[in-house]
């Protein structure tokens, strides 16, 4: 993740003392809670396991209703709570469980926040690459033309599949936006 990324800079700043800074993020992020959800739900399971202890599902499922409202967890809670564990762990925080008889359930391992790991492309291949290297510019243009004609024509194919009601004009315009960029889409070069 790129150092100016806002997550990346909220990290960094979450390992600092308070500041006014800090204290915009949280009532941002406070606003945010107000009309989603999913972010309320998930900032009060970090509330909850915060103490240090571990929590079964039954105790997280009914403390949290008890804060948000009986319909919080939806029609599948053990999704949602599995949803919610994987997009919080994913952003660094560290939520393990324990299975010790008396002590079982989920609990923040400390220290509460680490950097999530980057995904690795190291396996590049390099024969491949270097084959690109040595094709003539006529050939590199060629392919990237080709390859922006398949990806246009597949976002066509989705775009007319999900909007029925859509005229083949709209569809190609809301195609050409998303595949090609704002500016392109009206653009007479844009129209292959």
């Amino acid at each position: 993740m790129h150092t100016r990324y806002p997550a990346a800079q909220w990290e960094a700043d979450s390992r600092q003392p308070p500041s006014p800074t800090s204290q915009l993020r949280l009532a941002a992020m406070a606003g945010h809670m107000r009309k989603d959800k999913i972010a309320a739900r998930r900032a009060a399971l970090i509330d909850l396991l915060a103490d240090g202890r571990p929590h079964p599902r039954e105790e997280i499922w009914q403390t949290i209703a008890a804060r948000l409202g009986a319909d919080c967890w939806g029609k599948l809670p053990q999704e949602a709570l599995a949803r919610d564990l994987s997009t919080l762990r994913r952003g660094g925080i560290r939520i393990a469980f324990s299975r010790r008889p008396g002590a079982s359930g989920y609990y923040l391992q400390h220290p509460r926040l680490q950097r999530p790991s980057a995904p690795s492309f190291s396996a590049l291949n390099w024969t491949l690459i270097d084959h690109i290297r040595r094709l003539p510019v006529p050939t590199k243009n060629e392919r990237a033309f080709a390859a922006a004609a398949f990806a246009l024509q597949q976002k066509q194919r989705l775009l007319a599949e999900q909007h029925p009601d859509w005229s083949p004009a709209q569809v190609d315009r809301a195609a050409r936006r998303l595949v090609y960029g704002a500016a392109a889409a009206g653009s007479p070069l844009s129209r292959g």
